[in-house]
């Protein structure tokens, strides 16, 4: 196994396809083939530092060193997708797709690896001088059960980001509940489904018009922090996948006579890299505070900036990047047909990955989020 947080070169599988468009069609199938390339793509770093503030400081925690955690949210990205530009003059008009995707996920692997996290965040915590409270005392305050009331869904929703499909693993003892949707930005939504259907999720899972009916929550969980003279804390990470990437080469040439037409033929070509990583910019640990704002913070809702769901957040500011040599990929490949009316790209490449060690992929999350929360908590130290 790759060593754990460097950037290793990732694998990369590959596929693919010759199309000519004109007087005739002849499509040609390569075969799969697997090498060594670039690493993963990677959220661009905030800041040199591996974790910052995100509109706030270490200030806002004073008063008490108090902390009740109410959620451990961790978003495992099952999907990416990469799809070639028609823009522009000189931008070749035949498009690509490359599909990365990982439908069969174990919702009992990932529950243990959500669980442990949710015990090494409170041995963190207390190890920079927090006193953690009893979740027994967090989860009978009134405050939180109308939190769980208003914003819970249901465990292990199937829901999606800007890259892709994700599944949401809260830990098993907590309920997950949706954020006010003016404190997160753009980038935690569905706007970019793979996987067939996978949005469709469970009866009760998150969705994301229930994210506008939270604008309560920032309330009550200043509610939360007064009744318990705690800062109310909430740790979501986002576990990557890997990245893929489509091409589209063409040229033009001359058939026949001069008055007989021409063609164009295009190679369509698709990498995926498999990479198990933490997302920067939208992996925090958010404080909301009893001294708080009740009507909690405002992000652009134009571009997926850092989320501030608390009055005081820590954000990680440089991806950890993990192991590449954990899946096992199935592929196969579609065009738009002979009469090309099927929708989506010219041609598209679906990547369908197998998880081969189910104990080095926990093993790889846990440690990196150990790491992740060491270099948040550091900015923080009571």
């Amino acid at each position: 196994m790759s060593s754990p947080f460097a950037s290793p070169p990732a694998q990369q599988f590959a596929a693919s396809r010759g199309l000519t468009r004109g007087r005739q069609i002849l499509c040609v199938a390569l075969p799969l083939f697997l090498g060594l390339n670039a690493s993963a793509k990677n959220d661009a770093p905030v800041s040199s530092a591996p974790a910052v503030f995100t509109g706030s400081s270490a200030t806002g925690l004073t008063g008490t060193k108090r902390v009740a955690i109410t959620s451990v949210l961790v978003s495992f990205q099952v999907s990416t997708s990469n799809r070639t530009d028609t823009n522009g003059i000189l931008a070749n008009k035949s498009d690509t797709e490359a599909k990365m995707v990982w439908p069969t996920v174990d919702e009992a692997l990932l529950a243990q690896i959500t669980d442990d996290i949710y015990a090494q965040l409170k041995t963190d915590l207390s190890a920079n001088g927090f006193e953690v409270l009893p979740e027994a005392t967090v989860l009978a305050s009134p405050a939180y059960l109308k939190i769980a009331k208003m914003a819970g869904f249901k465990n292990f929703s199937k829901y999606g980001n800007m890259e892709g499909d994700v599944m949401l693993v809260e830990a098993s003892s907590l309920t997950p509940y949706a954020p006010f949707s003016l404190e997160v930005g753009t980038f935690p939504y569905p706007f970019k489904g793979v996987i067939k259907g996978w949005d469709s999720g469970k009866a009760g899972g998150l969705t994301a018009n229930s994210t506008y009916y939270t604008a309560d929550l920032p309330k009550l969980e200043v509610e939360l922090a007064k009744e318990l003279n705690a800062h109310v804390v909430k740790a979501t990470y986002l576990v990557t996948l890997g990245s893929a990437k489509a091409g589209t080469s063409g040229r033009m040439f001359r058939a026949g006579s001069a008055h007989s037409g021409s063609s164009v033929t295009n190679t369509h070509t698709a990498q995926v890299f498999p990479q198990v990583g933490i997302r920067a910019t939208h992996t925090r640990i958010a404080f909301r505070t009893p001294t708080g704002n009740p009507k909690g913070q405002t992000t652009s809702r134009a571009k997926p900036v850092p989320a501030k769901d608390g009055d005081v957040v820590v954000t990680l500011a440089q991806p950890l990047l993990g192991a590449t040599d954990l899946f096992s990929f199935t592929s196969y490949s579609e065009g738009k047909g002979f009469w090309g009316v099927a929708p989506g790209a010219d041609m598209k490449f679906t990547f369908t990955a197998t998880l081969t060690d189910a104990k080095a992929y926990h093993d790889e999350v846990v440690a990196m989020v150990k790491t992740a929360q060491h270099d948040l908590l550091a900015l923080v130290k009571q």
